[in-house]
């Protein structure tokens, strides 16, 4: 029986990773944060509040990243990474004044602002010279599996045991995948004398006709402009849109169990496009998945502006077009960094279009508060997104285009 390579152990430890700094720290803080506004007596703009402070903590250290890996390296920084959410999880554990959870937002910031997609990407691209649009899309997609898994036992907890166990399991938890992070993650296959998945066949990066569009050395910088824009727009399309769907469908009518559903058929579809997406890249090339995955995340937006119609199948298909679709702002950044930045800027370029990325979600995020102010729906918000989308897929398109003719 031929043995396991070593690179999925990398791939493991850092779905680990994400899993905790992305998918406990960011996506399940939704499912206590009633918790958190009941147990302290705090109005919905402070409760609100920690997720800004979060994002602004995060958005900070995508500034320190390089700095940070340099000094600790990938090993030890992904581990101290999930170490620091351990730590925001009892800071929350322990909070008894505003002040408490703020901090423990600012810790939460720097575990995802740390343990994010450019470890992940950076780390995905050494070990793995075949399958990395997989690997990329398994690690991505354990951000939803936190919310999904989570979710019903946080709620559970927090009925029966209270808010203070609830993050007291979380932050247990996080400590022991810190450790395993530790013990599975390596710096590269070089230093332990091994090759990368894939390599040791002498084969090449994909399957015949995979990536046709992959470029064997990086792009000027003035044409990753482009690019820039569109990590920007995306962010805002990934970020503030799913977290308003709830409050898009109950808003417009929509029975609150139903809502959920859709919520939770959201998390699935998101989990399944980034796995797919991931493994489509590695068969068939980032251009033309573009293309493919851009028309699903188009059509599902279109769907959602079409809310206040109370019509549940249509609700239904939206939540799962935009859930297929939204991989191509996430894991689609780590796929165009890998064809646009070549092996010399691929560490480089990913940093870049995360910074993006979170500014673009930072600004746009009270953009559907905002819209739903003035015009007494959340609907509207979706058309803005729709165009973001629309303007990001030709940007990058544009730019496939004219590396082809160059």
């Amino acid at each position: 029986m031929k043995r396991l390579h070593r690179a999925w152990a990398i791939c493991l430890g850092c779905t680990l990773m994400l899993f905790v700094c992305g998918g406990l720290s960011v996506n399940a803080f939704s499912v206590t944060q009633p918790y958190v506004l009941a147990y302290g007596g705090f109005t919905n703009t402070q409760t609100s509040m920690i997720n800004t402070i979060r994002a602004l903590s995060y958005l900070g250290c995508m500034f320190a990243a390089p700095l940070f890996f340099r000094t600790l390296g990938y090993r030890l920084g992904t581990a101290v990474a999930v170490a620091f959410s351990a730590v925001s999880f009892a800071v929350f554990a322990a909070s008894k004044t505003l002040a408490g959870f703020y901090l423990g937002g600012v810790l939460a910031g720097i575990g995802y602002g740390f343990g994010s997609m450019i470890p992940a990407t950076i780390l995905i691209n050494r070990w793995f010279h075949r399958k990395k649009g997989l690997a990329i899309g398994l690690c991505s997609a354990s951000t939803g599996l936190a919310m999904i898994v989570f979710s019903p036992i946080l709620t559970a907890i927090c009925e029966t045991r209270g808010l203070q166990a609830c993050f007291l399991v979380e932050a247990v938890f996080s400590l022991v995948c810190a450790v395993l992070v530790f013990l599975l993650i390596r710096e590269s296959p070089e230093k332990l004398s091994l090759s990368a998945y894939g390599a040791e066949d002498g084969c090449a990066p994909a399957e015949p006709g995979a990536q046709p569009d992959t470029p064997l050395t990086p792009l000027p910088r003035r044409r990753l402009l482009p690019l820039w824009l569109a990590a920007g727009l995306l962010g805002a399309v990934a970020s503030p849109g799913p977290t308003h769907l709830m409050i898009l469908y109950t808003t417009a009518g929509m029975a609150a169990h139903a809502a959920a559903l859709a919520v939770s058929l959201f998390g699935v579809a998101l989990m399944v496009g980034k796995c797919v997406y991931g493994t489509a890249c590695d068969r068939f090339g980032g251009y033309r998945m573009g293309w493919l995955f851009g028309a699903i995340l188009c059509g599902g937006l279109v769907l959602c502006a079409l809310a206040d119609t109370k019509i549940a199948a249509i609700m239904f298909a939206a939540v799962v077009l935009y859930g297929l679709g939204v991989p191509l702002s996430t894991v689609g950044l780590a796929v165009w960094s890998a064809d646009f930045g070549g092996e010399a800027r691929v560490a480089q370029l990913v940093q870049q279009l995360q910074l993006s990325y979170a500014i673009g979600s930072l600004l746009l995020s009270t953009m559907p508060g905002m819209i739903a102010d003035r015009t007494g729906s959340y609907a509207p918000a979706y058309l803005v997104l729709l165009a973001c989308s629309v303007v990001s897929i030709l940007a990058v398109q544009r730019t496939y285009l004219a590396r082809a003719k160059s």
